[in-house]
């Protein structure tokens, strides 16, 4: 079969399909970093703005793949949704799809997209689908990264639509809500060894001296029995008068009175290493904040048991059995029984990339957070094409 590969990335898409020796036909991202390095990869000529392309100069075709862009809808950005000119970009879709008509269509997207504007979002994508000619499930399919074995808490809303005149779709099987509960570990299975002595992925001075700190205060709090708090740490807030910047302490006064408490209950353990910490000149902003996701504390916990995130909200530890959403953002994480960051080639790995794959180690982090997952895209076009087990 052939396919076209829209908002194409780095190629997500196109791992999977070419796993099934089908052929590219056309491919469209805006962005030059990726252009370069999907034709890097595929030896295919990406097309820019697809909003400037004529849908009938688009060869003919059996597959529409499109990670459409998901800022619109997502979480982290404003939720404007079909307000937002990206979010318009479904209809570009629609006007392809209906002069078209290819059999299949598999789309990716965040999460919140099924929930957006009440449900207002799903509706109108649905009515397009229906309007336009296929069958797709009366909810998008919720699948997470961690249901194909892939240790990463990534979950994604997949729209697999079949063209009417095909036959129905398959049965949607029983998905498994939360599948990171079973795991244990799993991140050993994409640790690159080679990685380990490469200069690029040590922590720096400053990161050295973090770990460094933050280590102490863990073992300070586990020698002593006390349980780490699991609400955001603001060190900074302990001993500040609250009159200081009192705007502040209004918008989040339940965190900062918790923290206040905290420290007052533990002051006389806790003063000489708030003192020493404070005199670390790398010890600075954001770092002197703490968000403890890693559950209930354990007797060999260290900042060398854990895997643990610089963030703008303060340093994010979770437990190493599997890494959080990908992000395009340079959020890359730290691996504590390694004491480095993930590398590139982790984080390919992470989204099931093979390592054959060439990239640019400058722009790898935000295309590797905006990619779609090979697995999941392999798992979803067998279910789709050729009805096998989704699981």
């Amino acid at each position: 079969m052939k396919y076209i590969d829209l908002f194409c990335g780095i190629g997500g898409f196109h791992q999977a399909m070419k796993l099934f020796d089908f052929e590219c036909v056309f491919a469209s991202d805006i962005d030059k970093n990726c252009q370069k390095i999907y034709e890097q990869n595929y030896k295919i000529k990406v097309f820019g703005d697809i909003t400037k392309v004529k849908v009938e100069d688009i060869p003919k075709f059996d597959i529409l793949c499109a990670g459409f862009p998901c800022q619109p809808f997502s979480k982290a950005g404003d939720q404007k949704g079909f307000e937002d000119v990206r979010g318009n970009l479904f209809f570009n879709i629609c006007d392809i799809v209906k002069y078209h008509k290819p059999k299949f269509l598999i789309l990716e997207n965040v999460k919140n997209l099924s929930s957006h504007d009440n449900g207002n979002t799903w509706r109108v994508i649905k009515e397009n689908i229906d309007k336009l000619g296929y069958h797709t499930y009366e909810t998008p399919l919720i699948l997470n990264v961690l249901h194909f074995n892939i240790p990463q808490n990534r979950e994604r809303v997949i729209i697999l639509c079949k063209l009417k005149s095909l036959g129905s779709l398959p049965s949607i099987p029983t998905i498994i809500k939360n599948p990171k509960t079973k795991l244990t570990n799993f991140i050993d299975s994409i640790i690159n060894k080679r990685d380990n002595d490469n200069k690029k992925y040590k922590l720096n001075a400053k990161m050295k001296d973090v770990q460094m700190i933050w280590n102490d205060f863990i073992l300070l709090l586990k020698n002593n029995d006390i349980m780490i708090p699991k609400y955001p740490i603001w060190t900074d807030w302990w001993d500040k008068d609250q009159n200081k910047d009192i705007k502040q302490y209004k918008k989040y006064k339940n965190w900062i009175d918790k923290n206040k408490e905290f420290y007052n209950n533990n002051s006389s353990l806790l003063n000489e290493w708030l003192k020493e910490s404070r005199a670390n000149p790398n010890w600075t902003g954001a770092v002197r904040k703490l968000e403890w996701q890693a559950g209930d504390m354990r007797e060999d916990d260290s900042m060398k048991t854990i895997l643990w995130t610089t963030r703008s909200s303060g340093i994010r530890i979770k437990r190493p059995d599997y890494i959080p959403t990908l992000v395009a953002m340079s959020h890359t994480p730290v691996y504590g029984p390694l004491e480095r960051k993930l590398s590139s080639r982790e984080l390919l790995r992470l989204q099931a990339f093979p390592d054959d794959f060439e990239y640019d180690e400058k722009s790898i982090y935000k295309q590797v957070g905006n990619a779609v997952n090979v697995k999941m895209i392999e798992k979803c076009a067998k279910f789709l094409i050729y009805n096998e087990k989704l699981f």
